[in-house]
């Protein structure tokens, strides 16, 4: 393409070779060293998929962009393949085109890589070929097969050495074995020396709450299998992985850990029973990342050393004798139970009193009859329960956290309250889908033992309020639960006007009447909600969320102008900014 005379005076056209193409590399994906050191670099992947073929548009332009773009080496690092990859071929069948691949892999030279393999389809029905009473009335055909899996690393194998992050997401089990299978002899072989993220992900979540993995004929682990501890080039293979997510996939438990991988982020989710690691296993892999940062165990966790024992008996005799694993740099730890039991058990496991971020999620299966009651669980948190007091671990387990987050959490009032007790250091609380709101928000009030006459209209509205069961009012002490508070954040399905109004007028109030700290903020988030905000609240910012938006999407409910605007007014945000507002800013009362 010539350019027009017009075109010639245009100033982009004047820029040096050098700088334009910076532009070009930041316009197509922002590098790793653009992102802040606290980060949670887990959840920020490497690249935006939705831009990897922006280079290809900057070659189309014109020729002097074509020139530069293609002399850009760091422009064409990163390689998506998804179902977008498959191109129709004949009548319905379709076939793998990878010729940008090709292509970018050549353009990149030398430069790390980071890759994504994404076998997702969006049209997928939850069938599996290879799980008979899941096919049988079903006749799905995963788009990727093994032939095409095999044809994608053929591809990407021989840049080992480049690969800087690779991502791998599938719908069912065999795309996933197959990749498995192929990575194993060339990392266990030759290593990967610039990997700093492996992200494997089976996106199928149901089939984990089964004890038993399917499908059963690919249980075997394909990755680190042939890891052999006697060679020397075997101890040092992955000398800059730092994070490393296995949702529904196993690997060689007791493998990963000897190869001493020095991960930051590490998450364990959706593993059935019988592909878990034993205790030793888990207690090996942890103590072989002692610069852990960030830890999330969600459907998974760890069998007794008997596995095959437990497993028929269904009885788990866990060593409560063990020293628990030291994390001293842990700062944040989310824990998904299936059981109160399971979620104690993972705890008893970690001393990590640096810990400044919690989320605890119940991931029981929602078809699930029985309803886990966590409160074993919180008190265990609070070093309250039996079992959670003994010299290897002072109590409560996390003296130092300022942000909590509870998802379908449930528990009785007395419970909540002395889980927030001891935290007295706690800033942040957010509340998802909690079955028995109110007793979260009662949990936090103060009721000084005063006599009745003496009490506040407030402090008589609370006595007044029926507990919830196992609960009691008249046992509450003066002291203010979390009284450093200032963000609170609830996201909802059912709750009433009076209650909305409860919380945003008397709530608040009443915290500041009895010496709690003011709140700076609170959102309260309504999924498909037909009740509408009381017009007498101010203060409290309310927002009306869709229900069937996935849990993991939900920032995206809000992905308007004016929510990235709202987004700067968050605590740590650009507009709120703690010390500014410390000395500025007017505290939230009751109006």
């Amino acid at each position: 393409m010539h350019l027009s005379p017009v075109s010639r005076q245009s100033p982009i056209h004047s820029l040096p070779v050098e700088l334009l193409s910076r532009i070009f590399v930041l316009g197509a994906h922002s590098l790793p060293d653009t992102l802040e050191e606290d980060s949670t670099t887990q959840e920020l992947p490497l690249f935006n998929a939705d831009s990897v073929k922006t280079p290809l548009i900057y070659s189309a332009v014109c020729r002097h962009w074509r020139t530069v773009a293609h002399g850009t080496a760091a422009l064409w690092t990163c390689i998506c393949i998804t179902i977008g990859s498959m191109q129709a071929a004949g009548s319905q069948k379709k076939h793998l085109d990878l010729t940008h691949i090709t292509s970018y892999l050549s353009l990149s030279r030398k430069y790390p890589l980071n890759i994504l393999l994404d076998a997702r389809d969006p049209d997928w029905d939850f069938a599996e070929p290879e799980i008979l009473a899941s096919s049988d009335f079903s006749d799905y055909v995963p788009p990727f097969t093994a032939d095409d899996i095999r044809t994608i690393f053929s591809l990407l194998l021989p840049h080992l050495s480049r690969w800087q992050s690779i991502d791998v997401l599938t719908d069912t089990w065999a795309p996933m074995h197959t990749a498995l299978c192929i990575l194993d002899g060339p990392l266990m072989n030759k290593g990967a020396p610039l990997l700093e993220s492996l992200t494997l992900m089976r996106c199928n979540d149901y089939i984990s709450h089964s004890p038993i993995f399917q499908p059963s004929n690919m249980k075997s682990p394909g990755l680190f299998s042939s890891f052999n501890y006697l060679e020397p080039n075997h101890l040092n293979l992955f000398p800059q992985l730092r994070i490393l997510t296995l949702r529904g996939v196993h690997v060689a438990w007791s493998s990963l850990a000897l190869s001493h991988p020095s991960l930051t982020s590490l998450e364990l989710s959706s593993h059935s029973s019988n592909i878990r690691p034993t205790q030793s296993e888990f207690r090996g892999l942890l103590n072989s990342c002692p610069k852990l940062r960030s830890l999330i165990v969600n459907g998974s966790g760890f069998v007794s050393d008997g596995k095959d024992l437990s497993l028929k008996t269904g009885i788990h005799n866990i060593d409560k004798n063990v020293k628990p694993v030291l994390l001293l740099l842990l700062e944040e730890l989310k824990i998904g139970y299936r059981s109160a039991l399971e979620g104690c058990d993972i705890l008893d496991i970690i001393y990590a009193p640096n810990t400044r971020h919690l989320s605890l999620e119940d991931a029981t299966h929602p078809g699930e009859v029985d309803q886990v009651e966590a409160d074993r669980l919180l008190l265990f948190i609070a070093g309250l329960h039996p079992s959670s007091i003994s010299a290897l671990k002072p109590s409560p387990l996390f003296p130092a956290i300022q942000k909590i987050v509870l998802k379908g959490v449930r528990a009785h009032t007395d419970t909540f309250r002395k889980l927030l007790l001891s935290i007295p250091h706690l800033q942040s609380l957010e509340l998802y889908q909690i079955p028995r709101l109110m007793d979260v928000i009662r949990a936090m009030l103060p009721i000084p033992t005063i006599h009745v006459s003496t009490k506040t209209t407030y402090q008589r509205l609370l006595s007044s309020r029926s507990a919830s069961p196992g609960s009691s009012l008249t046992s509450f002490s003066p002291s203010s639960p979390c009284p450093r508070l200032h963000e609170f954040c609830i996201w909802a399905m059912n709750i009433s006007q009076e209650d909305l109004r409860f919380i945003a007028k008397e709530w608040i109030s009443g915290r500041l009447e009895t010496g709690a700290g003011s709140l700076k903020r609170l959102d309260i988030h309504l999924f498909d909600s037909a009740v509408p905000a009381p017009a007498d609240i101010e203060g409290v910012r309310i927002f009306q969320v869709p229900l069937d938006i996935e849990e993991g999407d939900v920032a995206l409910a809000h992905n308007t102008p004016e929510a990235q605007l709202d987004a700067e007014f968050q605590y740590g945000g650009m507009f709120n900014d703690p010390i500014f507002d410390a000395q500025y800013s007017p505290p939230m009362s009751s109006h």
